[in-house]
């Protein structure tokens, strides 16, 4: 059914992630903070699609939706560094300070509450977000103070540090090469001056597509948003597809949702032309002419700053047609997304582009072959394009001289609100965790010890604290059950339940599965079930019985699940199982 409607955008003559049932939906809720039949039917006209495809899409995205918001909207973060920082108690003081219940509307309609995961203010949570302010260190006082000031209709200052510390040590500053410095790098001349674009301009001198896809190669420089695929290998694929389609797309992948990590919410909103040329040193070395970058919603002021970025860059004439006076040309659109933590896999995030449900589909073929709009499409992340500049101007041998093993180059690992110092930190890889965790980031603010360390995102394993020495590397947290992800980190001190843990992440699973494969879909549910009974006291026999059921569903997960996000939760909670079976069985052996 996607294929069709992609055939039937594709064909339209207005056909563009500009102009789709998605953004008219977004502007319909915005506008009345509802959607109704009528908006769907008129929808699916302007869209050339099929009502019940328009209100697919309606009911879908987190942002949307047919049941009334209010006026104003207060979103609680819910994502994992939240939950770590105060558990559940955030939501209970804004129902509490705001008189709504989570879903709920006033009489009214001029605020409702609603959760969302996750607003990128992991280094200071817990997080709310209200109308595209997002106020972090919430506490109860605070959330009290906020629904004052909306009840008084006055704007309420944002609270806590919007801005984390960025540290370099061990190596070289690459990804946090401006982030680390006391400069403007929004500024496009500020940014110039500090090598943004060098490496654009010295490939459109000096080197051919294929010598940009060669250094990339040297670099060795693997995905920084999940399973850490070669980037110049998914290049290669992308531009033989590209040769015989004549049209290829570069997608950058800005939907970082996984809790934990905000590296690229920094690198968009601080050094977006580091972002940018990583673009278009992809698209010269594979053909393409067009970008998009596909941000997630939750961070509202990230889109912005791209759109700024693009124009200043297309007015000086790094995006565009012929772009330094050279025969290439390239530009990029900037699209938002409308809440959902599963658009960050790939091809989710591609259909989402093409204004459709953001619905993991099956693979191959893939992305390299038939991607958006049915076109070779490179999908990168914000993090892995922010490396390629500095690569190209230094080159590939002395990016991949930093490094350990199969992991080569820096990391930017992002400590949660828990640690005394959290912030990024961009390290070689090769160091072991504890020294990010103890000696930079000081442990645990609470002065009590280390018990458990999500490193990945809520699919990332976790790790106790014997085994923090290992290397930070993908390989070698894959070797210990864990996964390296997007390098954010959320770590709890010995006061944690890790009952609570487990119930927290199928609940995550729970809600922000796209409903399209049943092993996520149900598993995601009875998962939260199960983990919900291992919490009550109950007879050995019937705990047992759970133990033992919980691991047969985490096998069919992630054995049937279409993509990582029920394919992986089973890897925290099988660490959970093996690291701290003692807790999560209630004492069973």
């Amino acid at each position: 059914m996607s294929q069709n409607l992609v055939k039937l955008r594709r064909n339209a003559a207005d056909a563009g992630p500009h102009d789709d049932a998605l953004q008219r939906l977004k502007d319909v809720m915005h506008e009345r903070r509802t959607i109704t039949a009528e908006d769907v039917r008129a929808v699916a006209a302007a869209s050339h699609q099929p009502e019940a495809a328009v209100y697919g899409v309606a009911t879908f995205y987190g942002d949307l939706g047919t049941r009334p918001r209010g006026r104003t909207r207060v979103k609680v973060c819910r994502g994992t560094a939240c939950f770590a920082a105060a558990g559940d108690a955030p939501l209970r003081w804004m129902e509490d300070a705001l008189a709504v219940p989570l879903d709920g509307i006033t009489d009214d309609g001029a605020l409702s509450l609603e959760a969302t995961y996750c607003l990128g203010r992991c280094h200071d949570g817990p997080a709310v977000e209200v109308e595209g302010v997002v106020h972090g260190a919430m506490t109860q006082v605070r959330a009290e103070a906020l629904a004052v000031a909306l009840a008084e209709d006055v704007t309420p200052a944002p609270t806590g540090d919007a801005v984390p510390r960025f540290e370099v040590h061990g190596g070289p500053a690459i990804v946090l090469e401006r982030l680390a410095l006391p400069i403007d790098a929004t500024d496009l001349a500020v940014a110039r001056a500090h090598g943004v674009f060098d490496g654009l301009a010295l490939a459109l001198r000096e080197r051919t597509p294929a010598d940009v896809l060669a250094e990339v190669d040297r670099a060795q420089l693997r995905g920084r948003g999940g399973a850490g695929f070669p980037t110049a290998s998914k290049w290669r694929f992308t531009a033989e597809h590209a040769r015989t389609a004549g049209t290829a797309f570069v997608v950058c992948n800005a939907d970082e949702g996984d809790p934990g990590s905000y590296i690229d919410k920094h690198l968009m909103e601080r050094d977006p032309f580091a972002v940018l040329e990583g673009m278009a040193l992809g698209a010269y070395a594979i053909g393409a002419t067009k970008g998009y970058v596909y941000v997630r919603s939750e961070y509202p002021w990230s889109a912005p700053s791209l759109r700024r970025a693009v124009e200043a860059a297309r007015a000086a004439g790094l995006l565009g047609a012929s772009v330094l006076g050279s025969a290439f040309s390239f530009d990029v659109e900037v699209v938002e997304g409308a809440g959902s933590y599963v658009c960050g896999e790939e091809t989710a995030l591609l259909r989402s582009l093409e204004g459709l449900r953001g619905m993991v589909t099956a693979r191959p073929p893939f992305p390299a072959e038939k991607g958006l709009f049915g076109r070779p499409t490179v999908v990168n992340n914000v993090e892995t394009l922010a490396n390629v500049g500095w690569i190209v101007r230094h080159g590939g041998a002395a990016y991949a001289a930093l490094g350990h093993g199969k992991s080569r180059g820096t990391k930017a690992v992002c400590l949660n609100e828990r640690f005394v110092r959290p912030g990024v930190y961009e390290v070689p890889f090769g160091v072991p965790l504890r020294t990010v965790l103890v000696d930079l980031g000081g442990g645990m603010k609470t002065g009590r010890p280390i018990k458990a360390v999500q490193v990945g995102g809520p699919l990332g394993g976790i790790l106790p604290d014997a085994l923090l020495d290992t290397l930070l590397g993908f390989d070698e947290l894959d070797a210990v059950g864990a996964l390296l992800g997007h390098g954010g980190v959320v770590a709890w001190d010995d006061a944690v339940d890790v009952r609570d843990i487990a119930e927290h992440l199928f609940a995550f699973c729970d809600a922000e599965s796209c409903g399209k494969c049943f092993p996520c879909r149900i598993g995601g549910r009875r998962g939260l079930e199960i983990v919900r009974r291992l919490k009550l006291p109950r007879p050995e026999s019937a705990m047992e019985a759970d133990v033992a059921l919980l691991t047969d569903l985490c096998e069919t997960m992630k054995l049937g699940s279409l993509c990582a996000h029920g394919g992986a939760i089973p890897i925290p909670i099988a660490s959970l199982l093996v690291h701290f079976r003692d807790e999560m069985t209630g004492g069973l052996r």
